[in-house]
């Protein structure tokens, strides 16, 4: 197997998590000062399909089936009443088979931290934020092993809109943001920026039962190996992405969301589940 396809078919297992514009509390809302928001979640796809080139969705080659689960620590702690810093720890299990070979890695991924500034409260929320990703998780620069990190750095900057629908029990909030991935100077391919986004919409049932639902995506602005362009590593995808939020306790809850995917490149297709339980005090 070549590095592309080793990076075209491997490496997708790291794609859901990674590509999500914002995984965690949503919203352009920022803690409290003193506050601390704390999620535990697990994310599960299981696929033998996935989104070519040319956007058309087919099988994996080589009847090759991805699997992939994942363990997130989110954090997120006010610093004042308009500032908040986040902090993210992942980790995987990821399979993926063919009549090849048998591969699957399992360990921590790359660390995620960002800091948030919310400069308008009223009558719009509007807040600005930085995250970097750290190469915190294994990579190893082999074709027969799946990464669960990707080797190089990322840092992104955001722009977050939301706006409470009081009297009535809902929310509107939006995100556009851009994020800059470095080389991996091991392997010599440059994934190329990426511009991301998402748009979310939520209302209260009852005062424990919320609905929502999202739709978000990314585009890649092009790839390169060597300073060659590689459209095979350019990666799309736009995802529709339902959910409930049940709160146990006037603190704390469980959310369960199931992101589906609408159309994308160089993707893996399909549902995910995703089920988090979080906590504020």
């Amino acid at each position: 197997m070549n590095q592309r396809n080793r990076y075209r078919i491997l490496h997708t297992g790291l794609a859901i998590v990674l590509g999500s514009p914002t995984i965690g509390f949503a919203g352009a809302w920022t803690q409290p000062k003193g506050t601390t928001w704390f999620k535990a979640g697990y994310m599960f796809q299981s696929t033998d399909e996935r989104y070519f080139i040319d956007g058309s969705r087919i099988p994996y080659f080589f009847e090759g089936h991805n699997r992939t689960m994942a363990l997130f620590f989110d954090l997120k702690r006010g610093i004042t009443d308009r500032v908040d810093v986040e902090v993210q720890v992942p980790f995987f299990s990821i399979d993926f088979n063919d009549i090849a070979d048998e591969r699957q890695s399992v360990g921590i991924g790359d660390i995620r931290a960002g800091i948030r500034y919310n400069f308008i409260l009223d009558p719009l929320v509007v807040t600005l934020g930085t995250k970097v990703k750290f190469p915190t998780g294994e990579f190893i620069n082999d074709a027969e092993v799946v990464p669960v990190g990707e080797g190089q750095f990322d840092v992104e900057v955001t722009g977050e809109v939301a706006r409470s629908l009081w009297p009535w029990p809902g929310y509107v909030t939006g995100l556009v943001g851009y994020r800059v991935r470095t080389k991996n100077e091991e392997t010599g391919i440059d994934f190329g920026d990426e511009l991301i986004w998402s748009a979310e919409g939520g209302y209260g049932i009852t005062s424990r039962l919320w609905v929502k639902a999202r739709i978000w995506g990314l585009y890649g602005l092009g790839s390169t190996s060597f300073g060659l362009p590689i459209p095979s590593l350019q990666r799309e995808i736009i995802y529709l992405e339902p959910g409930m939020t049940y709160n146990l306790s006037s603190t704390g809850g469980i959310e369960v969301t199931v992101p589906i995917t609408l159309r994308g490149k160089n993707w893996p297709a399909g549902p995910v589940l995703n089920i988090g339980f979080y906590q504020n005090f």
